[in-house]
C-alpha cells in the first residue's frame, strides 16, 4: 500500500506514469500539427454556440441544469490529425440549454459523475471539481490518474473515487478540499458501497496484500483445513496496519466472476450478481471467454462472515446463461425490496429475488440509429437511458419504469451536436457519451 496526502510533489513524481495511463505511446504531435489544431480551436471558440455557452471550468455553475453529460475523447478518423485528448462537461436545463466546459481527459474505466445535494462531483487526471449553484471548486490532485471506475458519497461529506482495474486506488476527497490517496498495487477486485463503507470482493490469488489477514480470519472462523485460496470482502476506505480491512472470508470458488457492485447493503448483507464460469480452465487457456457461464448471486453476511451462492433461474426454472451482451461489468443495478434489479449494456432489464434466485425479464430498451450503446442510470422506480442518434447528432433522455408503463421520452436536444461531431478542414471525429447524471429530485415528469 502506498499512502499519499496532498503534500507538494516533485516534477518527476508528477510525471510518473501509473500502469501506463498518464500518457499514450505515439500521442506526441509535431509542432506543425499542434499549431494547426490550436488555430482550429481558436476559430471554433469564436463560433456561435447557440443554446450552449462555453465557459472555463472554474466558472461553471449548476443554475437550472437538470442533467450533466460527460463526453469522451474524439474517436480517430483515418487520414486526419489525432483528435484532442479532452472531455467536454455539458450542463443542460429541461429545454436543452446550458453551459459547457472542456477538461483534461479521463479515458479508462467507467468514468463517473456524482450529483448529490452537495453538488456535482467529477474529475480530470490532475484536478477534482465540485460544481454548485455558486460556481466550481477546483482541487489539485497531486498523484494524477486517467483511470476511474466509481464515485461514492459518504454522509460526513467525503467523496470517494475508486479505480479498481489492475490495482485498487482510492482517493478520499474531504469537504475542505483535502485529498488522501491510497494505492494497493497488489490488490484488485470489484468495488461497491455498503452503507458508509466502501468495500471490495477479491481473493488471495488476486490480492497478495490481504493474504495473511484473510487466512487468519478464515482459521478463526472455520477451525478446519485451510483452502488453497480464500475469497474475502475488504474495506478499502479504512486501513488496518497499512492494508485493507478484512470483513468476511470464505473458500475461493474457481471461475466465480464477481459482477458490478452497484447495490447497497440490506443491513450487513451484500448481494452481488456474479458469473459462474462453465469451464474456468478453458478461460485461463484462452479457449473460452470469461463471460461464458451462468448467473448466480453471491450473498455475504458481514455480521457472521458467511457467504451463500444462489443460482439464478429464469421463469422456466432454468439457469440463465451469460454472453457478451450480459457481461456484468457494464450493467447497472439496484436493490428494490426483495429484488435485485439490473439492466445490461444492451438494455435488457431483469429482476432477481435475492432469496430464491428466481428471475424475470422485465423489458428491453433497444438503442436506435446509434453506433454507440445507450448509457444507463437506475433508480428505485426505473431506468434512465441517454442515447445518441448518429444520423441527426441528437441526444435523447428516456425513462422506463421497472413495473411497466412503456418508455417515456423526457428530453430531446440537438444543442450538443457540435460537441458530438467535429467536421472541418483539419479534423473530423466523433465523441460518445461517457457518463451522465441527473439533478437529485428531478425526474422530468417520469412518474
Amino acid at each position: 500500500m502506498k499512502p499519499h496526502t496532498d503534500e507538494r510533489l516533485s516534477d518527476s513524481t508528477r510525471a510518473r506514469t501509473r500502469r501506463g495511463l498518464l500518457s499514450r505511446k505515439g500521442a506526441r504531435r509535431s509542432g506543425t500539427v499542434a499549431a494547426a489544431l490550436s488555430l482550429v480551436m481558436l476559430l471554433s471558440s469564436c463560433m456561435s454556440q447557440g443554446d450552449v455557452t462555453e465557459t472555463r471550468a472554474d466558472q461553471l455553475s449548476l443554475g437550472d441544469a437538470v442533467i450533466a453529460v460527460r463526453l469522451s475523447e474524439g474517436k480517430f478518423s483515418p487520414g486526419l490529425p489525432t483528435p484532442p485528448e479532452d472531455n467536454w462537461i455539458v450542463l443542460l436545463d429541461a429545454q436543452g440549454r446550458g453551459q459547457a466546459t472542456r477538461i483534461k481527459a479521463k479515458s479508462y474505466g467507467n468514468v463517473a459523475f456524482l450529483w448529490t445535494d452537495r453538488g456535482l462531483s467529477f474529475g480530470a487526471p490532475d484536478k477534482e471539481y465540485v460544481t454548485t449553484d455558486q460556481g466550481t471548486q477546483e482541487i489539485d490532485v497531486k498523484e494524477p490518474s486517467r483511470a476511474e471506475d466509481q464515485r461514492f458519497s459518504l454522509s460526513d461529506g467525503r467523496t470517494v473515487v475508486v479505480d479498481s482495474g489492475e490495482e485498487i486506488r482510492v482517493d478520499v476527497i474531504h469537504p475542505n478540499g483535502r485529498i488522501v490517496t491510497a494505492e494497493f498495487p497488489d490488490t484488485s477486485g470489484s468495488v461497491g458501497q455498503c452503507g458508509q463503507r466502501i468495500v471490495g470482493i477479491t481473493d488471495t490469488e488476486d490480492s497478495e496484500s490481504i493474504r495473511s489477514a484473510a487466512f487468519e480470519a478464515y482459521a478463526a472462523q472455520s477451525g478446519g483445513d485451510m483452502p488453497e485460496n480464500v475469497a474475502a470482502v475488504i474495506q478499502i476506505d479504512e486501513l488496518n496496519g497499512g492494508v485493507p480491512r478484512v470483513l468476511a472470508v470464505a473458500p475461493a470458488i474457481d471461475g466465480l466472476l464477481t459482477g458490478w457492485m452497484s447495490v447497497p447493503c440490506d443491513g450487513n448483507v451484500i448481494t452481488v450478481l456474479s458469473i459462474q464460469q462453465e469451464d474456468p480452465a478453458a478461460v485461463r487457456s484462452g479457449t473460452r471467454r470469461p463471460w461464458d457461464g451462468v448467473l448466480v448471486l453471491q450473498r455475504w453476511d458481514l455480521t457472521t462472515g458467511q457467504r451463500t451462492i444462489i443460482p439464478v433461474l429464469d421463469e422456466a426454472g432454468q439457469p440463465i446463461e451469460t454472453d457478451q451482451d450480459n457481461f456484468l461489468h457494464y450493467s447497472r443495478a439496484i436493490r428494490v425490496g426483495d429484488e435485485y434489479r439490473f439492466v445490461t449494456k444492451k438494455g435488457n432489464a431483469y429482476a432477481v429475488d435475492v432469496t430464491s434466485g428466481n428471475a424475470r425479464h422485465l423489458f428491453s430498451i433497444p438503442s436506435e440509429n446509434t453506433r454507440n450503446p445507450a448509457v444507463f442510470q437506475v433508480s428505485e422506480t426505473g431506468v434512465y437511458a441517454l442515447e445518441q442518434n448518429d444520423d441527426e447528432d441528437v441526444l435523447t433522455l428516456s425513462y422506463q419504469p421497472w413495473d411497466g408503463g412503456g418508455k417515456r421520452v423526457l428530453l430531446t436536444t440537438g444543442t450538443m451536436s457540435r460537441y458530438l461531431v467535429a467536421r472541418n478542414l483539419l479534423m473530423g471525429y466523433r465523441r460518445g457519451i461517457q457518463a451522465f447524471a441527473l439533478r437529485p429530485g428531478w425526474n422530468g415528469g417520469a412518474q
